[in-house]
């Protein structure tokens, strides 16, 4: 393990562990959410929650990244890039 990846993993410890105590409604709301009024706001408002989604989707990728086959990787990091260019469309 490089020490880049065992540092990221030390500092989202905490936060998942804050969230892993949630009912697991909860996540699952917020991520609705931040999709749902990022894409019905549009401008610079709905494209910031976009963005805020995809961080938090890049994040979790990252963590799961090891022990995800080749096919679930792919499809994860294009919903990632999805969000992440609908966001910045709104931006620009």
């Amino acid at each position: 393990m490089t020490v880049t990846r065992r540092t990221f993993e030390q500092r989202t410890g905490p936060l998942l562990v804050v969230v892993s105590r949630l009912p697991r409604a909860v996540p699952f709301l917020v991520v609705a959410a931040l999709l749902i009024s990022g894409l019905l706001v549009q401008g610079a408002v709905g494209g910031l929650l976009l963005l805020v989604l995809a961080v938090l989707l890049g994040g979790l990728l990252a963590l799961s990244w090891p022990v995800l086959q080749p096919g679930p990787r792919l499809l994860r990091l294009a919903v990632v890039g999805i969000v992440l260019v609908r966001g910045l469309s709104f931006l620009l």
